[in-house]
């Protein structure tokens, strides 16, 4: 039906599927039992190599949220101080009299 007036498009209907029983443990053991299992195909073993990469880049930071959370900590404080020592040259700069010199020397 065509809605008529201020309102909002109809939303889509969510998909909640919820498994009765689902194994990770199960799952990751067979990913990584297929990454050897070798058939001789192309297709698989390009699937392989896909299943290689994605292990590879998961296991990154370990799959352990307090490592990643220390990690992030860690790039965020490295940052701060970058951008601290950045302001801090900018300011010492701006404030010398060399700049102006230098700028009025290209001026003339």
């Amino acid at each position: 039906m065509l809605k008529i007036g201020f309102g909002g498009k109809a939303k889509p209907r969510g998909f909640d599927y919820a498994p009765r029983f689902y194994d990770e443990e199960k799952e990751e053991r067979e990913k990584r039992y297929g990454k050897y299992k070798s058939t001789g195909e192309t297709a698989s073993d390009a699937e392989n190599m896909k299943l290689r990469i994605v292990a590879g880049l998961r296991s990154k930071y370990g799959g352990d949220r307090t490592t990643r959370a220390q990690m992030e900590r860690q790039s965020n404080i490295r940052l701060i101080l970058i951008i601290f020592a950045l302001s801090l040259a900018v300011y010492v700069l701006l404030s010398s009299n060399k700049l102006t010199s230098l700028i009025e020397s290209f001026s003339k």
